[in-house]
């Protein structure tokens, strides 16, 4: 009964913080949305009034263009009242045609309409008298009055249409009885559609509307668009004349509504963290009851692994530990308390003989042991008072305590102790091994430079002799001679080549074994990098014009640190890949001095290598080609003993290829000191031809 009141009782808690949760999360996506709307309308506003602002601006400047001309129109008439058709119409052409909006410029003297330009389609305004069209008389005695450009309309034009009208009033230079006379006006007739049209005010995608006809501003009659628009609250801007000015006003078609979309992300928003505040609820409430369950379970679970676990709090106080941990540091046991410093547990142990490599450095011991710990990142091994090894692992955790691991790896170190010892084992058996089968190789190689010149021993000098001596009686003996000479020549040679190979595998072997023994060592001293590639170029002719390959050096008097038998060793590899998979072109060797670094690069024109398996050259016992129909045999060790040679040198190695187009091999060597090259210079350069 007691644990159904205990379920019924937090269910009831958790309807009503739910509860509480909607009614929250309600409110404020109210006031939300409202000040959302605002803000988006704002933006809605903002984006229109920018747009009509350059609208405006587009039409001020048009204006501003045009009424230029017509001032510079009537300056001229001011000072040329007697202007001819053709003067007029020469000057209009210059100034008025590159006026898009241009549609015909007027002189009106004493306001009588005297001439206009373009003549044609416009004759028909010639001879009005302004004075008898009271539709346009304000408009022209307001021109009169200004000193300045007026624009009137649209109006309803004599030769049929509507545009604007701009006139400027024109006084002569000469003066009457109370100043400069009256000449009349000039008038600029403007198409305005073809400004709005330039403006781009009819690509907008809200409606607009201007107002302010004959200049008057705002409280001027509607010139273009819908009157209405200005009852629902238009973004305006003025747009200012010569003389008066202009009204736009704008308003998104659908009016400033936002639409339910805007809305959508956010309030899913809110539902969704309604959903997740109230699904938190229900499990910070879970988790209140299942925290002992959980802790529980904790201690179980730490205590079922075969590692040792444990936690060490910000100030370096044990938290926890499992059995296994205690049972590792059996001696230690007793000061594994909660509470406990790391440091005050080590110095128990210590005390205790827990760790056989603190015997005899107990203080060294503790602080270093304890400087680790501190920085964190622990990954050592630890020999304990009964033989066992412990493999130790340490990381801090976000809040600054430590969480360490205790891995018993007894049975993995003897492993890899036995391991060890086999891999001394193995190449002490390939070093005796090598050694055992070059010696019968030696004999072989001693004796195969005769077989391959059979015709040179004694014996066949003499069988020679004597057949030569019986004439042509033993012509037929004398050539089954050379055919068996032939025969144990071509023998011979095979014989002689499959020793070499055979004797430069077990130089590589025997080399790799070294490496891998730790026995090969270097005696490092200046090497003048240009006359050792010199030797090597030598060596290398006969095979370079066997196969009709160009081989280059770009190498200039650049001293290295190396040993020399070594570093032959490595070029005599590259060059020997280089050679073996390049059949056109030729090899090149240069260096780049880079101060305390020298780059060596060997470069061919073969076959290259595979982006696939570039990354495989330097490994032991791998090849590119690995079938067993490749044309170049060997054992796969060369590239791998190149590597080790360079690194223990202090340097690096790499190959750059594209398949088709040829290889770069490149190592890098340490130069040389100059005071080094300055005393072994004399012994190390000898003079040459």
């Amino acid at each position: 009964m007691n644990r159904l009141r205990g379920r019924w009782a937090w269910a009831a808690s958790y309807f009503m913080a739910a509860a509480v949760i909607i009614l929250i999360t309600a409110t404020t996506w109210v006031l939300y949305e409202r000040e959302a709307r605002i803000v988006e309308i704002e933006k809605m506003r903002a984006s229109v009034k920018s747009e009509i602002d350059m609208i405006a601006q587009g039409i001020e400047n048009a204006i501003l263009r045009d009424s230029l001309a017509i001032d510079a129109l009537a300056t001229h008439i001011s000072l040329h009242p007697d202007v001819d058709k053709e003067e007029f119409r020469a000057f209009a052409r210059r100034t008025f045609s590159h006026i898009p909006e241009f549609k015909l410029v007027a002189l009106a003297p004493d306001l009588v309409v005297a001439d206009v330009f373009p003549f044609e389609g416009n004759q028909a305004v010639i001879g009005s008298n302004y004075n008898e069209i009271p539709a346009q008389l304000a408009a022209v005695k307001r021109a009169m009055a200004a000193d300045n450009v007026v624009i009137a309309g649209p109006v309803d034009l004599i030769q049929g249409g509507q545009a604007l009208i701009a006139r400027r009033a024109v006084k002569t230079t000469d003066f009457g009885a109370f100043g400069p006379r009256d000449w009349g006006i000039v008038s600029m007739v403007i198409d305005l559609d073809t400004i709005l049209e330039n403006v781009g005010a009819y690509d907008v995608d809200f409606d607009l509307a201007l107002r302010g006809k004959d200049g008057l501003g705002s409280g001027g009659g509607i010139i273009r668009g819908s009157p209405s628009l200005f009852a629902h609250d238009p973004v305006t801007v003025d747009v200012d004349l010569p003389y008066g000015s202009w009204f736009i006003g704008a308003v998104p078609k659908d009016g400033w509504t936002v639409s339910h979309v805007t809305f959508l992300s956010p309030r899913l928003g809110f539902l969704l963290s309604a959903m997740a505040l109230i699904i938190l609820v229900w499990g910070v409430m879970r988790l209140v009851q299942l925290r002992m369950r959980a802790d529980a379970k904790l201690t179980a679970a730490m205590n079922s692994i075969n590692d040792g676990f444990a936690y060490y709090d910000r100030d370096d106080r044990l938290v926890l530990c499992n059995t296994k941990y205690k049972e590792m540091y059996s001696l230690s046991a007793e000061a594994m308390v909660p509470g406990a410093t790391f440091e005050e547990i080590i110095r128990f142990g210590i005390e205790h003989k827990q760790y056989s490599e603190a015997i005899g450095r107990e203080s060294q011991f503790l602080r270093e042991r304890l400087a680790a710990h501190k920085a964190g990142g622990v990954n050592i091994e630890q020999q304990l008072d009964d033989g066992r090894w412990l493999k130790i692992v340490e990381a801090k955790t976000p809040d600054g305590g430590t969480v360490g691991f205790r891995v018993d790896i007894t049975e993995l170190k003897n492993a890899r102790d036995e391991a060890e010892a086999a891999n001394r084992a193995k190449s002490e058996f390939l070093d005796v091994m090598s050694h055992e089968l070059r010696t019968p190789l030696t004999v072989v190689l001693g004796g195969t430079p005769f077989l391959c010149r059979p015709e040179l021993l004694p014996a066949a000098t003499k069988l020679f002799s004597t057949l030569e001596a019986k004439g042509a009686e033993a012509e037929d003996i004398k050539l089954e001679v050379e055919a068996l000479l032939a025969s144990l020549k071509s023998l011979a040679g095979k014989v002689d080549r499959s020793a070499k190979h055979l004797l430069t595998l077990i130089n590589d072997v025997l080399d790799f074994s070294k490496i891998e023994a730790g026995r090969m060592d270097l005696s490092q001293e200046p090497i003048n990098l240009a006359h050792l590639v010199e030797d090597l170029i030598e060596e290398f002719s006969l095979k370079a014009e066997s196969k009709s390959l160009y081989l280059e050096s770009e190498v200039g008097d650049i001293f290295v640190e190396a040993d020399e038998l070594r570093l032959r060793q490595v070029f005599i590899n590259i060059l020997g890949n280089a050679f073996k998979f390049t059949d056109e072109g030729g090899i090149r060797i240069s260096a780049d001095d880079r101060g305390a670094r020298v780059h060596v690069t060997v470069s061919d024109t073969g076959c290259g290598i595979p982006a696939a398996h570039l990354n495989q050259v330097f490994n032991k016992f791998s090849q590119v080609d690995s079938s067993s129909t490749r044309k170049a045999g060997g054992t796969g060790l060369g590239m791998a003993i190149t590597k080790k040679i360079v690194e223990m040198h202090g340097g690096d190695i790499w190959v750059e290829s594209e398949e088709g187009a040829g290889s770069s091999f490149t190592f890098t060597l340490q130069r040389a000191d100059a005071k080094r090259v300055a005393n072994d210079e004399p012994a190390q350069i000898p003079k040459r031809a």
